[in-house]
């Protein structure tokens, strides 16, 4: 009878070990999966439910140091203003292990403080769970799963702060590029007009006045009828290497016609390197200026990607435009390369589908790059019909 007795003691002990470590492991696996979703203050008032819950706490608080201010982030059960003060009193301790302290202050019996710390060991606020009548402290078990349940979510808070501050550098940085893009084609127009009105008109009329001095001058010897000869052909190729520069920075079709003009423009560069281009789809329809130059220069980085690595290769371009934006459409059957999803830029690798990508972006659109070795490289553009963007 002793030895049942005994055996059945066992057991209930047992059972009473493996209840409180379900318990435990319910708290922290149970909790952990709810947080990630949760923004910070509703995170704070879960755990503090879950906590009071756990060790049989009717009340508590989470202060922490957010934005440079120390605040109280949440708060769980009926607190008077003098528990509440007491609470806030105690979260100022340094302590980095959780302490259980058994007090008489401010209607307070109980107070677990769980200190709240980055990866790196710096503290940054505390949740305090407190019992206005005295009751047994939890075991050391119990204490350590309350710090580490802490420690989870401090890690979740750390987690959405850095999250938080990649989107802001993610957006500062996305701000400069289109600053830095804008003031580069403002740049290029002032260039483009300046080499327009000034040395293009320069070279024009040298050109002309080289070709009426020569009109007049049949009768010089054959040697220097070469020499004028081969000084008109300077002329002419400064004046037509001119415009190419001027076109370059700023197409000059572009403001005055559109973007299918600029782009057929470009497309005589690949007609005049020997490709093949054909037009799949031509829209004339204006767009705001903004999505003009974007589409140009993807079009015009594009371009020169086939003129320096396709190789003799057919070309098929496509512009049109519909209710979700405008679309460009840029396709080789030539050399290719190998486009993975996911690659990472080192050097100047990638540096122009990097800017493609970038330039459709920063006005809401997107950029696709499908390519494989031996199978050409095909580029769609996307960008939604947005308003001009001030600089």
């Amino acid at each position: 009878m002793h030895n049942d007795d005994s055996s059945a003691l066992a057991l209930r002990s047992q059972y009473r070990q493996c209840e409180s470590r379900a318990a435990r492991l319910s708290l922290l696996v149970d909790t952990g999966r709810q947080l990630g979703a949760l923004p910070p203050r509703e995170m704070a008032l879960r755990v503090l439910q879950r906590a009071c819950a756990f060790c049989a706490l009717d009340s508590g608080v989470v202060v922490c140091e957010l934005a440079g201010e120390r605040q109280v982030l949440a708060e769980h059960g009926a607190l008077s203003s003098e528990q509440r003060l007491a609470l806030l009193a105690l979260s100022d301790s340094d302590t980095p292990q959780a302490q259980c302290l058994l007090i008489d202050k401010g209607g307070l019996q109980l107070v677990i403080r769980l200190p709240l710390a980055t990866a790196q060991g710096h503290s940054f606020g505390s949740v305090l769970l407190a019992s206005a009548v005295r009751i047994n402290p939890p075991d050391d078990e119990d204490l350590e799963s309350l710090q580490l349940l802490a420690t989870l979510f401090a890690a979740h808070l750390e987690t959405q702060r850095l999250h938080g501050d990649l989107l802001a550098r993610e957006r500062t940085m996305s701000e400069l590029v289109h600053r830095l893009l804008n003031a580069q084609e403002d740049e290029r127009r002032r260039v483009a007009y300046d080499l327009h009105d000034g040395l293009a008109q320069t070279l024009a009329g040298l050109h002309q006045r080289l070709q009426g001095f020569a009109s007049q001058c049949s009768v010089l010897p054959d040697a220097q009828q070469r020499e004028l000869g081969t000084i008109l052909e300077l002329a002419q190729r400064c004046v037509r290497e001119g415009r190419q520069a001027i076109n370059g920075l700023r197409p000059q079709l572009l403001d005055d016609f559109g973007l299918l003009h600029a782009l057929d423009k470009e497309a005589d560069r690949l007609r005049d390197a020997g490709h093949r281009v054909k037009w799949l789809q031509r829209s004339e329809a204006r767009l705001p200026a903004n999505v003009e130059i974007t589409l140009f220069r993807i079009a015009q980085e594009g371009i020169n990607n086939i003129l320096k690595h396709a190789g003799p290769c057919s070309v098929r371009i496509g512009l049109s435009s519909s209710d979700s934006g405008a679309h460009l459409h840029i396709e080789d059957d030539g050399r290719g390369f190998e486009a993975p999803r996911y690659r990472p830029i080192t050097g100047n690798s990638g540096l122009g589908l990097a800017a493609m990508g970038e330039r459709a972006s920063l006005l809401g659109g997107h950029l696709q790059c499908q390519s494989e070795p031996g199978r050409g490289t095909r580029l769609l553009a996307q960008v939604p019909h947005a308003e001009e963007i001030a600089p």
